[in-house]
């Protein structure tokens, strides 16, 4: 294997640990000499293999973007699209699964730091909500004359506003979330 190829895969192996550590501990696991403590390196061979640290966030945020498109797309069945109303039902109970969880909590941390103007962040929330809206789209059959882009959108914003209820007031997310199925039967 020559260099180049034998660095693509120590770090392609490096951002799946760092995607692992940050799953597992959020946003502030991400930085550099505890990270690299964490890996048995330096922070200065992160960066001989990474670059920047924001190539290093970009390629671990990257990474948790494409492992949660796969989780969606797992929980769902190929070729098989569900009735709209049915998709905030299903998507608000997987988001309170403890498998999806990780990826709910950092999600939360991204869109905050994107909304307060950190670009790398901004762009790694616009890359999950297009693939978590994507998602939406391809797994629901939606009746003709419906924007189904859009109708996705809506059904998006209704889940997040679920999902960041269950980690604030649990009570009130149930209460969301009972009405939902109840409206979606």
């Amino acid at each position: 294997m020559g260099v180049t190829k034998a660095r693509g895969a120590k770090r392609l192996l490096l951002t799946e640990a760092l995607a692992d550590i940050v799953l597992d501990e959020g946003l502030a696991a991400l930085s550099l000499r505890p990270a690299a403590a964490r890996l048995g390196t330096s922070d200065r061979m992160l960066l001989y293999y990474f670059g920047t640290k924001a190539a290093l966030m970009d390629d671990v945020l990257g990474c948790v973007s494409d492992r949660f498109a796969d989780y969606l797309a797992s929980t769902t069945r190929a070729g098989v699209r569900m009735p709209p109303h049915n998709m905030v039902g299903h998507t608000t109970a997987l988001m309170a699964t403890p498998a999806a969880r990780p990826f709910v909590e950092l999600w939360f941390e991204i869109a905050a730091r994107s909304a307060r103007g950190d670009k790398a962040y901004g762009d790694a929330a616009t890359r999950i909500a297009e693939a978590w809206n994507a998602w939406i789209v391809s797994s629901v059959r939606f009746p003709a004359g419906v924007a189904p882009r859009s109708a996705a959108a809506m059904m998006l914003a209704i889940v997040n506003g679920i999902a960041l209820l269950d980690s604030t007031a649990p009570s009130v997310a149930e209460a969301a979330r009972s009405r939902v199925q109840t409206v979606a039967a």
